[in-house]
């Protein structure tokens, strides 16, 4: 009696109480109209399939939307520390103990999947459903619980041709009555994942610009990869 008590239990928590995919996405909307900065901590998990590793680091994000451009700053901390800057389509990485910039291109998905990663873990953020129409399938999941906190799950299926070729899907995971996500999920075609967790989200803090400026000292190298 117990067992088909619990069964019960947990089949109506992950699928019965999930909101509707509407409900989600105009909640999103709402935020995105409003949207101007982002702050919260975060837990960083890479997995690579082929070694079944994961290396999980601690983390600062923040994002600023001024004039209808977007900032976003993360800074990884821990044993390998690093910076990386997204603005349009340019994503700086800075390597503290190396003293080296490494400046990307998004637009050529092919050559820096890595960075193009990064961006894909920031979908969720101060964007509109039509935005997310636009470049992607959208499916509504089941609510499930993220650190204590019940989520509703949405699946997003890259449509762009050279996208999909390297992402098998986006998933987001938005907390009831919230409007971004606590949990970010970016899978490979590959495998490979990388997902990040928030807590300690701030929406719309007082951020100066100067968080969004790469503080670094006069003697690092730049280079564009190419």
């Amino acid at each position: 009696m117990a067992l088909r008590l619990a069964i019960l239990a947990a089949i109506a928590w992950t699928g019965l109480h999930a909101e509707s995919l509407n409900d989600v996405l105009a909640r999103m909307d709402q935020s995105a109209r409003n949207f101007r900065t982002f702050s919260a901590k975060m837990k960083r998990t890479e997995y690579t399939q082929v070694l079944h590793s994961s290396d999980v680091t601690d983390g600062i994000r923040q994002v600023k939307r001024t004039n209808g451009q977007t900032v976003d700053m993360v800074q990884l901390l821990g044993k390998n520390p690093q910076t990386i800057r997204l603005a349009g389509k340019t994503v700086e990485v800075y390597y503290p103990d190396a003293k080296r910039i490494e400046v990307y291109d998004t637009g050529k998905f092919g050559k820096i999947g890595k960075q193009v990663m990064d961006q894909l873990l920031l979908l969720g953020i101060g964007v509109t459903s039509t935005d997310l129409r636009r470049d992607f399938e959208i499916k509504g999941g089941a609510t499930e619980n993220i650190g204590g906190t019940p989520a509703t799950r949405i699946e997003l299926i890259p449509k762009d041709g050279d996208l999909k070729k390297q992402f098998e899907k986006i998933e987001l995971w938005i907390p009831e009555k919230e409007s971004v996500p606590v949990q970010v999920k970016v899978t490979r075609t590959s495998g490979d994942y990388n997902q990040v967790v928030y807590s300690d989200v701030q929406m719309n803090p007082t951020l100066p610009d100067s968080t969004f400026d790469l503080k670094t000292p006069p003697d690092v190298k730049r280079v564009k990869v190419k």
